[in-house]
């Protein structure tokens, strides 16, 4: 079986990190509709509105809620600031 290509994601609140691994995908609420964000995704900066992130790991699904935020794209790594 080919090794599955990871995207690192790093969330984080002003006052510390919420999430800070590799995952195999992860939805956010853009401010133009959802995003499902693969490994070695095209640079991107958009605005979070508020809803739900999906984390979809190699061995598990954690969704995080948000009332907005940012979200950074660069060098197969998101940030999420919320």
């Amino acid at each position: 079986m080919a090794e599955q290509k990871l995207l690192k994601l790093t969330i984080s609140k002003v006052d510390g990190p919420v999430y800070d691994g590799e995952v195999v995908s992860v939805t956010v609420p853009g401010i133009a509709g959802d995003m499902t964000l693969l490994a070695h995704h095209a640079p991107l900066i958009s605005p979070l509105k508020e809803g739900s992130i999906v984390i979809q790991a190699e061995d598990e699904q954690k969704i995080i809620q948000i009332t907005g935020g940012t979200l950074e794209v660069s060098e197969n790594h998101a940030t999420i600031l919320i």
